[in-house]
């Protein structure tokens, strides 16, 4: 089984990194996570060399699978109490640790970890916390959340959005990083081809047809605004399309519409909402743990939280990997930004 195997030469990876340099050297280091990537995948594939692993079958055995999980990858110590916010990430030995390990991970599957501008700053790790108060994101913040995929409103890797060429796509992976979870809160999976098994036909051929409106999910909306001057919402789109890894999937329970309401296309999108629901998979993230989701063939969600704030309570961090080997840069930023950040 390559998981423990992985998690283990990242572990050596970010111990030796960690062992040969200063805090201070982490934060410059993490100010630009293609080059400390770069490094960190070399240290993960010496490790795996040493432990006569094939390079190659382990790439690809992570790359076609739903999601990952890797236990034990990193020591999430000297943390500070759980903040109440998306960002900033508090800066911290066990932070440092946590994010030196995902962009590892990204980085040994050939994936560069990005973010987005109009999301959280374009910051390129965000808290998962309970927010306080009765606003729209403390209310979510503490509750579930039902199956979806992030950054939902951008187009497939290989694809232009037709109202802007620019539009970069969504993340190929979701990484979320265990630095606290007391009460063991699952993250919950939903893999596309078990939830295939349980749709007819007509429901597939109905969702691979470009007929349903997606748009932008809430932590995206104040920032597209922003860039963008509106929301941005893909029109007469599919929820699945066929590719050279299967049949894929850009969903989300709140963000994805028939263009057309009613009919078979909302009976089908219904229906796979259901399947999605009798598919799920709980996977409670510890202290310590890589989750690598598939934003292809897999969505996810989330366990009640609840309303313990800061403290010792649930903290989670997440990122994006993203296959930026034939991403035009008129898809990034720029500027005065840095090349991590993706447009818009």
């Amino acid at each position: 089984m390559t998981a423990p195997k992985l998690a283990a030469a990242i572990r050596t990876a970010v111990a030796a990194w960690e062992l040969k340099t200063s805090f201070v050297q982490r934060v410059d280091a993490l100010a630009d996570p293609g080059k400390l990537g770069g490094e960190l995948a070399s240290g993960v594939e010496e490790a795996l060399i040493a432990a006569g692993e094939d390079l190659a079958a382990v790439r690809q055995e992570v790359l076609s699978a739903p999601f990952v999980v890797l236990t034990n990858v990193f020591e999430p110590t000297q943390l500070p109490d759980t903040p109440d916010w998306f960002t900033p990430v508090p800066d911290a030995t066990g932070t440092y640790a946590g994010r030196a390990a995902a962009i590892a991970a990204q980085a040994f599957l050939g994936m560069e970890t990005v973010s987005y501008g109009s999301e959280n700053s374009g910051e390129l790790f965000v808290s998962l916390t309970a927010i306080p108060g009765d606003g729209k994101f403390a209310r979510k913040s503490q509750g579930g959340l039902r199956g979806h995929t992030d950054g939902v409103s951008f187009p497939f890797n290989g694809e232009t959005d037709a109202s802007n060429a620019r539009i970069a796509p969504s993340p190929d992976v979701v990484t979320l990083v265990g630095l606290r979870n007391p009460k063991s809160v699952p993250t919950t999976v939903m893999v596309l081809q078990e939830a295939l098994g349980k749709l007819s036909p007509e429901d597939i051929h109905e969702l691979k047809q470009a007929q349903f409106s997606i748009e932008s999910q809430a932590t995206f909306l104040e920032g597209m605004r922003d860039i963008l001057g509106d929301v941005h919402t893909a029109i007469d789109e599919p929820v699945f399309k066929d590719a050279a890894i299967g049949t894929i999937v850009r969903f989300s329970h709140s963000s994805v519409s028939p263009t057309e309401p009613g009919g078979a296309a909302e009976k089908a999108a219904e229906n796979f909402a259901k399947a999605c629901s009798e598919v799920a998979q709980a996977v409670a993230i510890q202290p310590g743990d890589l989750l690598l989701v598939s934003n292809r063939l897999c969505l996810h969600g989330r366990g009640e939280v609840g309303g313990e704030i800061g403290g010792q309570s649930r903290w989670l961090l997440r990122t994006y990997g993203l296959d930026t080997s034939q991403l035009d840069d008129s898809r990034r930023h720029l500027g005065n930004r840095p090349a991590h950040v993706l447009f818009p």
